[in-house]
C-alpha cells in the first residue's frame, strides 16, 4: 500500500512548467499535457495528464500483455484464430478464453467480430478479474502452438497506483 501511495504521488507531483512563446513574446505557462512513467513489478504505467481538462489517462502494459477497459489483451502471435485458446491461471486447470466472452463484451470488446486491436487475430482477451491474485497466465492458441506464459502479478497494485495518481481511465 505504501508503494502504491508513493508511486501515485511520484506520477504527477512536481510537474514542470514549460516556457511557451505566444504572439512574439515568451512567458511561462502550465503544460497542456504532461506524461509520466512508472513501473510496478512487470507492469509499465504511462500516465498522460491534461492540465487544461484536469484529467489523466493511463496505459498499463507488460511484456506481451496490456490492460484495456478492465480486460487483459494477450498478444499470442502475429495472426491466427484465438477463439479456442486454452489458458491456465497459475498452473491450474485448463479453461477456454470463451468463458470470458460475455464479460469482454460488457467491457466493449466483441470477439464474434474479431479481436480488439488486430482483427486478423493473434490476440486473446480475458477479463482482468479472471487473473486477480495470479502470478502467471499460460495460454495456448491451438494444440500445434507452444504455450506462452505471461507474468501478471501485481496487476492490482498497478491499477491502484494509476487510479491514486488521478487516472480517470485506462486507455488502449
Amino acid at each position: 500500500m505504501l508503494l502504491t501511495a508513493a508511486l501515485s504521488l511520484s506520477l504527477f507531483s512536481h510537474l514542470p512548467r514549460l516556457a511557451h512563446p505566444s504572439h512574439g513574446s515568451e512567458h511561462r505557462t502550465e503544460a497542456l499535457a504532461v506524461k509520466r512513467h512508472a513501473r510496478i513489478g512487470p507492469w509499465h504505467i504511462d500516465a498522460r495528464r491534461d492540465r487544461f481538462a484536469a484529467t489523466a489517462v493511463c496505459t498499463i502494459s507488460g511484456h506481451g500483455v496490456s490492460l484495456h477497459k478492465d480486460t487483459l489483451i494477450f498478444r499470442l502471435a502475429p495472426d491466427g484464430d484465438t477463439t479456442h485458446t486454452v489458458f491456465r491461471v497459475d498452473g491450474g486447470p485448463p479453461r477456454l478464453v470463451s468463458e470470458g466472452f460475455e464479460a469482454d463484451a460488457a467491457h466493449g470488446f466483441f470477439p464474434q467480430r474479431g479481436w480488439v486491436i488486430d482483427p486478423n487475430g493473434g490476440e486473446a482477451a480475458l477479463p482482468a478479474s479472471t487473473v486477480a491474485g495470479a502470478k502467471f497466465i499460460t495460454l495456448r492458441m491451438a494444440p500445434k502452438h507452444k504455450p506462452l506464459r505471461f507474468k501478471v502479478d501485481q496487476l492490482h497494485d498497478a491499477i491502484a497506483a494509476a487510479r491514486a495518481g488521478g487516472c480517470t481511465a485506462v486507455a488502449p
